[in-house]
């Protein structure tokens, strides 16, 4: 089996052919190699030599086993997965296929409960054949960075937090930080967000934002945010150049900054209207 599935990797989706049927599953070919999968997941009308694409996995002692159903990772990617079910080897995630994916307990950062969400990388196991999840995260994160550049935008997937602020995989791939003091919103641990490149460091690591980079494309990009916070609250917000950084962050995420230079570009856009005690909304 191993010789097999060395050359058809596990944990990637691949086109393969249909060649037939064996009692409730039906066969797929690639390279000469059989998967099965259930006859209920291939569409109608598909017939013997056409064309599909499967994620495949290894199903255990039952062999190689395709799916059409969207795995929520791949190999080598990073995820943040429910844990199902915990064992005294390991835990199993949810996958997003019919096979929970292992994380032997050697592999583990820290105990986690069913129901919570582990941040994993996925990787061959250890006889190369099949797929395996590893909360070790930090081992995997590439540190060769010559390939980014600032201001550019990617997506960060939030895997810890510390007293600097909350540590992000940048792009799938590296790692980075998202600075406490401007985070305007509650992050918890397996959030993504839309986000980019604020500085690249010498040591290879990233510092990320929220926001665009310069206040000015921040301001530009937060306009749509504030005009639908006025609209939900009826045309009018009780937000000014005198209110405390506090209540804007509490109201709308953002930070008194951004706000403000926010305001200053609706308002020359003639969008809204600035009062003594607030913003209002041009009808």
């Amino acid at each position: 089996m191993k010789e097999n599935t060395d050359s058809l990797q596990t944990g990637k989706k691949h086109v393969v052919k249909l060649a037939g049927t064996r009692g409730r599953f039906r066969v797929l070919k690639k390279n000469d190699i059989e998967i099965l999968i259930p006859s209920y997941e291939v569409p109608d009308g598909l017939k013997t030599g056409d064309d599909l694409e499967v994620f495949v996995f290894l199903d255990g002692k039952d062999g190689l086993r395709g799916t059409t159903m969207p795995a929520k990772a791949r190999v080598g990617e990073f995820a943040s997965l429910e844990v199902k079910s915990v064992t005294d080897f390991g835990i199993f995630l949810d996958w997003g296929i019919k096979k929970d994916l292992f994380v032997p307990k050697a592999l583990l950062r820290k105990d986690l409960q069913a129901g919570e969400m582990a941040i994993v990388c996925l990787i061959p196991d250890f006889d190369g054949v099949g797929v395996i999840g590893s909360c070790q995260i930090d081992e995997f994160l590439e540190k060769d960075v010559k390939g980014l550049k600032e201001k550019q935008k990617a997506e960060l997937l939030v895997f810890g937090i510390s007293d600097l602020g909350y540590r992000v995989i940048v792009a799938n791939r590296y790692k980075g930080l998202l600075y406490r003091n401007e985070v305007f919103e509650d992050l918890q641990i397996g959030d993504v967000r839309k986000g980019y490149i604020k500085k690249i460091r010498e040591d290879g690591l990233i510092d990320a934002s929220l926001q665009p980079v310069g206040y000015r494309d921040a301001a530009k990009d937060l306009r749509p945010k504030l005009l639908e916070a006025l609209e939900a609250a009826g045309g009018f917000l009780p937000l000014h150049d005198k209110s405390s950084p506090d209540s804007i962050k509490k109201k709308l995420q953002m930070s008194k900054k951004n706000f403000k230079k926010t305001v200053g570009l609706l308002y020359k856009e003639k969008k809204i209207l600035i009062e003594e005690r607030g913003i209002r909304l041009v009808k």
